[in-house]
């Protein structure tokens, strides 16, 4: 890793007004020792079978290190004396944990922390924090709701928080739409960017301009945990090019972490662009009890070395920005999917750096589609709006997320919003992957809609007959029967239109031309409708009196010699309806009778079916 620097510590070296014996030591010490640690990591970690084994190569590493740090402070010592500030020996260097331990951070001043952190609630408080660079997903929405859930059942509150420092992707629509898809979901919180509250900004961007992120990070580079790193992206690919030659993960170990002050300075004058990394500590165990997965265990040796906390730009990368929001607005427990486990650890030790309080973690199961895939969008809709322009109601939403990675033990599958957050318990969550299954959302948004009240229908399934351009309003009688029959026979709401149209129309020639229309029946109840007087009577009381269908069913019947129930019944609809399935004919004909000017598909009524019934038949 410091292969980069061979040429300009050579130089130094071996530079100057009045190079001595002193200089060419320490530099040569300075090179053996930087050669030994470089050995000593291009070892393979798997060849450290034993914990024993690899506390005996990192002690060799700590020793290499160590004596680096010597050599170089006697180097600066030989070339400009002892007046000049050591770095060696004042600064807290990255390296193994004996390294670590010999060369203490400072720590920050208690009273300060508790200051900066909110103060904890009596019940969980937790956040939702999405990115407006698209719209609401179902997998974003099943995050707030899980923890809105969490937060509900035990008396807590939920944060919403903007994170927007993707100033490319991020736009205020996008921001918009997910508050809009979340209210739709009927999710709510106590503290936003839209309603304010003690523990704001609720946007990053907003923090930023506050200097929110900067006060922490000037904590960290004061207590040693953080540094300025110059690596450019071409000394970054060799170094990833050097890794994969010697067939090992690319673990990054920038010189920078041990560079002087001077050094700093001199490329900040020259206004060379940097990142801010935080110093990984070697060889340390990271352990969480995670309310979903139980305890995981990292070591931070599997974390790829120090990583980059603020970009060039001075905008805080994501694991930095969501420590300093979540400890400040006093979110004890992150309920998130389990594609952010792998930032866990390194939030650990931010969290800890600054001296906060980490919160319990629950890392929720993936979504996936069908084939155990990423859900996308070529497995159809994957936003909340997409479901809710098809007419898949709110309710009918937020009861199948709930059952993506939790069930409450029992074989209840039809749950109202009361329910969820009676029986909601974290222990009931899933470890495994959930599957998101179309056909089962329609089946369960059909019970939602089966359990609409007679205003509910009429103003949901009436406002989609208007946008189908079926009736001017959703008013009037028409359009409550018309609502009232659709509900209990449609999955979604955008299958009314169809569905409707269906039932309005009579395309008796097309029934004529097919197999079905061969049926002997089909004439023989055709001739009792047409001239049977008792028939004609009950026809013209078809949907107005409830039992006139019972009563034409038997005069059939006695007209065509006592005929069995399917002999009777399917050409009797068919004669009636042109179809085989349908509605109930009593209901059907019943709303039929009230079509008024308000409708604007085109509909048959009774009367006009049974002349067309006599013309095509010949009757």
């Amino acid at each position: 890793w410091l292969k980069p620097f061979w040429p300009k510590m050579l130089s130094f070296a071996g530079s100057g007004p009045a190079p001595c014996a002193a200089t060419a030591a320490a530099a040569s010490a300075l090179r053996n020792s930087a050669l030994t640690a470089r050995r000593s990591w291009a070892l393979p970690r798997q060849v450290y079978q034993t914990r024993g084994e690899r506390a005996a190569a990192a002690a060799v590493l700590a020793s290499a290190a160590a004596a680096a740090c010597v050599a170089r402070t006697n180097l600066r010592r030989s070339r400009f004396g002892d007046g000049l500030r050591a770095s060696g020996s004042s600064r807290r260097h990255r390296g193994p944990v004996s390294l670590c331990a010999t060369v203490a951070a400072p720590q920050l001043d208690s009273q300060a922390e508790a200051d900066s952190e909110a103060p904890r609630p009596a019940g969980p408080r937790v956040r939702f924090a999405p990115s407006p660079t698209g719209v609401l997903h179902v997998g974003g929405a099943r995050t707030a709701l899980f923890n809105w859930l969490f937060a509900k059942s035990q008396g807590g509150q939920m944060v919403l928080r903007i994170e927007d420092t993707d100033v490319a992707r991020s736009t205020p629509e996008s921001e918009a739409a997910i508050i809009e898809g979340l209210k739709w979901c009927g999710l709510t919180w106590d503290e936003g960017p839209d309603i304010g509250g003690p523990c704001g900004p609720y946007r990053q961007s907003d923090r930023i301009n506050a200097g929110i992120y900067q006060e922490q990070l000037d904590k960290l580079i004061a207590s040693g945990h953080v540094y300025r790193c110059f690596l450019t992206e071409k000394e970054l690919d060799e170094m990833r090019a050097e890794a994969e030659r010697l067939e090992q993960a690319f673990v990054l170990q920038s010189p920078w972490a041990l560079a002087t002050q001077e050094h700093i300075q001199e490329m900040l004058d020259k206004e060379v662009p940097f990142v801010y990394r935080f110093r990984v500590p070697f060889d340390k165990e990271i352990i969480v009890e995670d309310l979903v997965l139980g305890e995981v265990i990292w070591n931070t040796d599997d974390l790829g070395g120090d990583f980059v906390i603020v970009r060039q730009t001075g905008t805080p990368m994501y694991n930095f920005g969501v420590v300093v929001d979540d400890a400040q607005m006093g979110i004890t427990h992150v309920l998130r999917a389990q594609e952010h486990l792998m930032n866990t650890p390194r939030q650990i030790l931010i969290y800890e750096a600054l001296g906060y309080k980490v919160p319990t973690f629950a890392h929720m199961p993936l979504i996936l589609a069908p084939d155990r895939s990423k859900l996308s969008k070529r497995h159809g809709a994957v936003s909340v709006s997409d479901y809710q322009r098809q007419g898949y109601l709110a309710s009918g939403m937020v009861n199948y997320l709930a059952q993506l990675g939790w069930n409450d033990g029992t074989n209840q599958e039809i749950y109202n919003i009361e329910e969820l957050t009676n029986s909601f318990n974290m222990s009931r969550m899933s470890k495994v992957a959930a599957i998101f299954d179309k056909d089962k959302f329609r089946w369960v948004n059909g019970h939602h809609v089966r359990n609409l009240d007679e205003e509910q229908t009429q103003k949901l399934i009436g406002q989609e007959l208007v946008t189908q351009e079926i009736v001017k309003e959703a008013s009037g009688e028409f359009v409550r029967r018309a609502t009232l029959l659709l509900r209990d026979r449609v999955s979604v709401l955008s299958e009314c239109g169809d569905e409707l149209r269906q039932m309005l129309k009579y395309p008796l020639e097309d029934l004529l031309a097919s197999d079905a229309g061969d049926d002997e029946g089909i004439k023989q109840t055709a001739k009792c409708l047409l001239t049977d007087p008792k028939a004609k009577e009950q026809l013209a009381l078809l949907g107005k009196d409830p039992e006139a269908l019972t009563r034409l069913t038997a005069v059939v019947k006695e007209a065509r010699g006592g005929v069995k129930k399917k002999a009777l019944l399917r050409p009797l609809r068919l004669c009636l309806t042109a179809s085989s399935a349908g509605p109930d004919l009593n209901l059907l004909f019943g709303m039929l009778s009230v079509a008024d000017d308000n409708v604007v598909a085109e509909y048959v009524l009774l009367e006009d079916r049974l002349k067309a019934l006599e013309a095509q038949l010949e009757l």
